[in-house]
């Protein structure tokens, strides 16, 4: 599955012969709600009717060639049959906005192609990506000759209402009080105007508060599996564990390419880290960066296990996890093996109350010795952890991925 970049256009057909997608778009930030729309443009680029602009109060499009799926496992998924759009809708948009605060503040998003039920392609982006804007573009699917993608990632003045006129349309306010109005019959043969509201519906009614997830035990098998961790209202010390443990036995490569026996493995855990306040860091054995519960980052590593004989392995625990935005959690080895191929790595994460997320190394790089194997990141009032296992040459390899921006140099223990 490749990762594109900010800029990068390819046709559909070079990710999947199919013409059924969905696309699925994730912001993690500081904000209570992102809310996730698609624009259908017409030739000029311009929204020349408001029924597609598909979003929290218009779910799909006239003929339903467009439509906003319920759930998504933490996504805003629309669904896109690429066969049924009109020849006057030559553009998707899909955009991102944010009623407070800007996309500076968020730590990461995505927005992922899938198409038969599998994910073919995503499109990162970071807070570092944007400045002050409360909007974003975040890709385009465009016909030209064939369907293509754009990966935009591109930031814009304004939120929702701005995105709405930028692309033609008319925003309708929702008065305090209702007040009926005549309405003018249309032209015959053209449909009556139709403003967009976007203004979110209030419920007379409003459902009573969703209960606390609980876990019992969660095991995410596949990259991109995640679950959540539900956090106190009141803030305060509400631990996650966090346990690295893995196979003794270690190996090399020898003549040949053959793994020749040499001991005891020695693997490293650690994490780098983004908090709410804009703090960022590392917390590992490298440099006897241990952390601290008594001051923030609130993140302690306990012990490095050099020999490689403790059967707990290593612990980091993320004390208030309230405060933090982002942590993503490594690995790397140090000695004692020359990948991750015989070591059978495996992370287990507990909560405050108890609840178990098990993360196994079932898809090891023999050629790479540095694993990102979770993310942990603040989304209202929960923590979602997902599973990662991506290998890399080393830390700096890693951040350039995720895109934490550290500057590193050489370090020993």
């Amino acid at each position: 599955m490749p990762d594109l970049i900010r800029g990068q256009r390819l046709k559909i057909a070079d990710l999947t012969p199919a013409m059924q997608l969905e696309l699925g778009v994730r912001v993690a930030g500081p904000a209570p709600e992102y809310d996730i729309s698609l624009f259908g443009l017409d030739p000029a680029g311009r929204l020349s009717d408001d029924r597609y602009m598909i979003f929290y109060n218009q779910k799909q499009s006239p003929e339903g060639a467009v439509q906003m799926l319920p759930g998504g496992g933490g996504e805003t998924r629309f669904a896109a049959d690429l066969s049924r759009i009109p020849r006057t809708v030559e553009r998707l948009m899909v955009t991102a906005s944010v009623d407070s605060g800007a996309f500076s503040q968020i730590s990461s998003g995505h927005l992922s192609v899938y198409a038969g039920g599998r994910e073919v392609a995503r499109f990162p982006f970071y807070g570092a990506d944007f400045g002050t804007e409360r909007a974003i573009i975040v890709a385009e699917l465009y016909l030209k000759d064939v369907w293509r993608m754009s990966a935009v990632g591109q930031g814009f003045n304004g939120g929702l209402d701005a995105l709405v006129a930028a692309y033609g349309g008319e925003v309708r306010a929702t008065p305090a009080v209702p007040v009926p109005q005549p309405v003018s019959p249309a032209p015959v043969g053209q449909p009556a105007p139709s403003p967009v509201n976007t203004q979110r519906p209030a419920s007379p009614n409003p459902p009573p508060p969703a209960a606390p997830i609980r876990l019992t035990k969660v095991t995410l098998e596949k990259q991109g599996q995640r679950t959540s961790i539900s956090l106190k209202k009141d803030g305060g010390q509400q631990p996650i564990h966090v346990n690295l443990n893995w196979d003794r036995g270690g190996t090399r490569k020898g003549i040949f390419g053959l793994k020749v026996a040499v001991g005891d493995a020695d693997l490293d855990l650690g994490c780098m880290y983004v908090m709410k306040n804009g703090d960022v860091g590392v917390i590992q054995a490298l440099g006897n960066r241990f952390g601290s519960e008594r001051f923030a980052p609130y993140i302690l590593l306990d012990k490095d296990d050099r020999s490689g004989q403790d059967e707990g392995g290593e612990n980091l625990y993320i004390l208030r996890p309230d405060l933090i935005q982002q942590v993503l959690v490594f690995a790397f080895i140090y000695e004692g093996t020359s990948d991750f191929t015989s070591v059978g790595g495996r992370l287990n994460i507990k909560d405050a109350g108890g609840n178990e997320i098990a993360i196994r190394l079932n898809n090891p790089d023999a050629q790479r010795t540095f694993c990102a194997i979770a993310m942990f990141e603040n989304v209202g009032g929960h923590v979602e952890v997902s599973k990662e296992e991506r290998y890399f040459q080393g830390h700096q390899d890693c951040d350039g991925h995720y895109g934490f921006g550290f500057r590193w140099t050489a370090g020993s223990k």
